[in-house]
């Protein structure tokens, strides 16, 4: 499975999501250069570590954002991150409890979850920021 490769139709509009959008992809690339190299499972298991540290920073700023304007589907978009933080909690215990084919499966799992949430879910509050520009403001940059 290649690296994931930023693209325009990934995009939001909403700058400061695109942005935290790709340094996840980021994250997710260089998980995918330690598996594919068959690195350390300690090294793997750092960069676990600093995806779901980023992960939890990404998905508070954006929950914070769409509660000041009021997201409609804010409920439903924080379950989802919810989810999968669960998710990946349990990756990681698995990956720090010795399960090898867990390495392909995890990247795997993040490559297709983080395209699939931005394309279908963060789509969703991409439109309602254009639609509504008052509602930008609410996002610092």
């Amino acid at each position: 499975m290649p690296l994931i490769k930023w693209r325009d139709s990934y995009s939001v509009g909403v700058e400061k999501f695109d942005r935290e959008h790709m340094l996840l992809v980021e994250l997710v690339n260089e998980m995918f250069k330690i598996v594919r190299d068959k690195g350390d499972v300690n090294i793997l298991s750092n960069a676990v570590a600093k995806l779901i540290d980023y992960t939890k920073v990404h998905f508070t700023d954006e929950e914070e954002a769409l509660t000041k304007v009021n997201y409609p589907l804010l409920a439903e978009h924080k379950e989802i991150h919810a989810d999968l933080l669960v998710q990946v909690l349990d990756f990681q215990q698995r990956l720090a409890d010795g399960d090898e084919q867990l390495r392909t499966d995890l990247y795997k799992f993040l490559r297709e979850w983080l395209i699939n949430h931005i394309l279908d879910e963060d789509m969703k509050y991409g439109k309602y920021f254009q639609e509504e520009p008052e509602s930008a403001e609410a996002v610092t940059t």
